[in-house]
């Protein structure tokens, strides 16, 4: 029988105890997302990962004080995007490297033949889409939908309403609905039925596509 995988609340407070294995735990859980999220400030894979790499030197720097850190999710995004933001403000003549290596885990139970194929084309066209999105309303739509977490954790990462992250959700669904019905036209021009059972296919795997 599998170890249960300890709780982030666990591995902090044996981080404070100076357990290097905790932090290693903790390094993986977290890292990959938070490289990903900095990668949307400084449009730099290397950057972003000097500058969570900075994060977590930090953070096991002041591993005792981590206790007392009443929301870790929002600390963890709040240090990394003001630390990519030094980072950008530093390279701002250095040549960005593609947005697009996000590497986007795909779950889906229960597949069907047909909605396999479905889901890799629109994994793709989806990915396309969301990277079409104002850089302010993509780093939103990514925190709440890859990162999962709530909208008042992203308000406060951001700095701004929850109202404001309200809109700037719609905003996002909106485009990447409108970039998706024009792709499924194209894909199911046989007929309107056909282009119908298609969308709702897309619609109920929306957000699983976009899981992390």
């Amino acid at each position: 029988m599998a170890a249960a995988t300890p709780a982030t609340e666990e591995l902090v407070q044996r981080m404070a105890a100076d357990d290097r294995q905790a932090f290693a735990l903790f390094f993986t859980r977290y890292h990959g997302k938070l490289v990903t999220f900095a990668t949307l400030y400084v449009r730099s894979r290397e950057l972003a990962e000097e500058a969570v790499s900075d994060v977590f030197l930090k953070l096991w720097q002041k591993r005792a004080a981590l206790v007392e850190v009443k929301n870790l999710n929002s600390y963890l995004y709040i240090a990394v995007k003001n630390q990519a933001l030094n980072y950008l403000q530093k390279a701002e003549n250095q040549p960005s490297l593609a947005l697009d290596e996000v590497p986007t885990a795909l779950t889906v139970e229960l597949m069907t033949p047909e909605r396999e194929l479905l889901t890799s084309e629109l994994q793709a066209e989806i990915q396309r889409a969301v990277d079409t999105l104002p850089p302010q309303c993509k780093i939103i739509f990514r925190l709440i939908r890859e990162d999962g977490l709530k909208y008042k954790e992203v308000a406060d990462i951001m700095g701004i309403s929850v109202k404001t992250i309200e809109v700037q959700m719609g905003i996002a669904i909106k485009k990447i609905s409108v970039e998706l019905q024009d792709y499924l036209r194209m894909r199911s021009s046989a007929s309107a039925s056909a282009a119908n059972r298609v969308l709702r296919i897309a619609l109920s795997l929306l957000p699983l596509l976009l899981s992390a």
